[in-house]
């Protein structure tokens, strides 16, 4: 049976959820939610960003920003180190168990992706990574970019 784009679309977004959930519960990273796995992600990515860069880059207020870097501070994921620049600043790393966790989100990802394209050849691909970035280019236009 032949799906349409929607029923496609709905299909990969809801079989990833799932799949991080399961992963999420078999790595012991339960208590984060998506939006805190994002975060951590972005901080692995941005390389230490300020309060500010994160927030910016996640289109959240800084004050909410502020709460979700108190909690995975409190539970370890991460810390803070005052700027050398300017002390009001601070940068955010990731503690030994945000490494693992970003890990293994990005582990996800490529898990996802094989199984996504586990039965295409080279060049289906590469003609999904064509068709893709144009979806991304429209999506970005119409929102914050993510990660690149």
């Amino acid at each position: 049976m032949q799906r349409n784009l929607e029923q496609l679309l709905n299909t990969i977004l809801h079989s990833s959820e799932l799949l991080e959930e399961k992963m999420k519960v078999e790595s012991k990273l339960s208590a984060l939610t998506s939006r805190q796995l994002y975060c951590i992600e972005l901080i692995k990515y941005m390389r230490n960003p300020s309060l500010t860069e994160l927030a910016e880059r996640m289109d959240i207020a800084k004050a909410s920003i502020s709460v979700m870097i108190e909690r995975l501070e409190k539970n370890k994921f991460i810390y803070k180190v005052k700027s050398d620049h300017d002390r009001r600043t601070a940068h955010i790393h990731l503690t030994e168990e945000g490494e693992k966790a970003a890990s293994l989100h990005a582990g996800l990802h490529k898990r996802i992706s094989e199984l996504l394209t586990g039965d295409m050849t080279e060049s289906e691909k590469e003609i999904l990574i064509v068709l893709l970035n144009k979806s991304v280019k429209s999506l970005v236009n119409n929102n914050k970019p993510t990660i690149d």
